[in-house]
């Protein structure tokens, strides 16, 4: 089974391509920390050595012009796909080994607000999100007449997230 899952930030802007077919496609580079604790990163730190890894990736069509449309430099991304290696040859005769991450899916790991360099790029032509809805079924929308107002209590409404320190998770 050949099946990759990561979250990390962009290191740079997506860059939004064509190919002569005119199938869209994209590579970005995710900064994924290696998720050390507080100890072991001051040390790798300080022997200067990385505590984050820096994953290529490839999309292509819909994915591609989402991801060139609504992720910069320093969003946080969640993606879903698979490994595929290749390899090609320089001028100059030495065979260069490639290892990529072809993303098939997406997520948003932060909300605009949290992302401030959020920054939609609108594509001409595109209103919203270019992919179409994979919902035939209904579900996930808000039910019609809902009851759910009457559990929300005044002294919810004053109450928000915290961060949560890594140390503090079990696993």
């Amino acid at each position: 089974m050949n099946v990759v899952t990561l979250i990390g930030r962009l290191t740079r802007d997506p860059e939004l391509r064509y190919s002569p077919s005119g199938m869209a496609n994209v590579r970005i580079t995710v900064a994924v920390d290696r998720g050390y604790n507080q100890q072991k990163r001051q040390e790798a730190e300080s022997q200067n050595q990385p505590t984050a890894d820096f994953i290529s990736c490839v999309a292509f069509g819909k994915t591609a012009e989402l991801i060139a449309n609504y992720f910069n430099k320093g969003n946080r991304i969640g993606l879903e796909g698979r490994i595929q290696t290749g390899s090609y040859d320089k001028p100059d005769g030495t065979r260069v080994y490639t290892t990529d991450v072809v993303v098939n899916r997406v997520h948003f790991i932060e909300s605009r607000s949290e992302s401030q360099t959020y920054q939609r790029r609108p594509q001409e032509g595109a209103g919203g999100f270019s992919a179409p809805s994979q919902n035939p079924g209904g579900f996930n929308k808000p039910p019609v007449n809902s009851s759910y107002d009457q559990f929300s209590t005044s002294e919810d409404e004053g109450e928000a997230f915290f961060p949560v320190d890594n140390e503090d998770i079990p696993f």
